[in-house]
Order: C-alpha cells, then structure tokens, then sequence
C-alpha cells in the first residue's frame, strides 16, 4: 500500500510538472505570435519576456491559457470583444498579445514590475463587456464548464488562482 501510494504521488507531481511545462511553452508560443500579428515583437519583446518571467514564478500561466480560452471562446460565440481600454489586464503587454485584453495604441502600454504579484494579491481582474451582453456571456460560460459565481453583486468566473470579475460598461 505504500509503495502504491508513493508511486501515485511520483505520477502525479510527474504530471504537474509535465502540464506546468507545457502551458509555459503555449504561453511562449502565444505571446510570441500576438506580437508579430500586431508588428509589435520589436518593440515589446524585452516587456513582454520579463512580464512572462513573473508570470512563471506566481504560476499563472494556465489561469492565463483559461482566460484566453474564454475569451476566445466568447469572441467565437457571441462576436463580440472585451471592451477595448478597459480593465486591470489592458497594460499588460502580454495580455494584449493573447488578446485578452485591447488597447487602442499599444504603444501606450506602461510596463510595470510586480504588476502581476499585484495582481494575484487582489486576487479580482476584470474585464468589461457590452452592457447587453454580458450576462448572457456569464450564462454560457457557466453552461461551457467555467465556474461562475457572482462577488459584491458583480459575476466572476473562477480559474486556479486569479477570478475573472466580467464587468459590463454602460
């Protein structure tokens, strides 16, 4: 029994290890890819490699390969893009590569050191949708698998260390 014990939990970390590894290369992938699209892996690369780095070292990468997902997944279903300029996530240069965020002018990106310890210690990012859509995009993502719930009366969808507030602009 304790062998069999001791050789689940070697398969197990072996697996968490496996699937850490490979979100940091779909990550890497990603980002990379985003920049070129937006002509911007010039300019934004050094910004976006050292947001990366901290990303790594909070393990948020595959909160950040969920949120893409959804947003993904949104802008397939619904044809419809978060809400450009808005939210904690539009000066993150790596958000704006995965698309998770908008900005107008990437060029006016800040970088920021520790803005994703800041981030994970509120624990709350939000993102803005179009008033009328909104709620039926929370519904859909509760009927796709998300967790949803709603916090101070706003929806969110939890991932594994950050919660999605999905905020709406009138």
């Amino acid at each position: 029994n304790i062998y069999y014990m001791a050789i689940k939990k070697k398969n197990f970390h072996r697996q968490e290890t496996l699937a850490r590894k490979n979100a940091i290369q779909s990550l890497e992938f990603l980002i990379s890819f985003g920049l070129k699209q937006m002509d911007a892996e010039n300019t934004f690369r050094e910004s976006a490699d050292v947001e990366l780095k901290e990303i790594i070292e909070l393990d948020l990468c595959r909160d950040l390969l969920g949120i893409q997902k959804l947003i993904d997944s949104i802008r397939l279903r619904f044809n419809e893009n978060v809400i450009e300029g808005k939210g904690d996530l539009c000066d993150s240069c790596v958000c704006v590569a995965l698309g998770i965020s908008r900005v107008n002018d990437i060029h006016s990106i800040i970088f920021e050191h520790n803005r994703w310890k800041k981030l994970l210690e509120q624990k709350f990012v939000s993102i803005y949708y179009p008033n009328e859509i909104r709620n039926s995009i929370v519904a859909w993502a509760g009927e796709n698998g998300y967790i949803t719930s709603t916090y101070l009366g706003q929806p969110i969808i939890k991932f594994n260390k950050l919660f999605l507030s999905i905020k709406r602009t009138y």
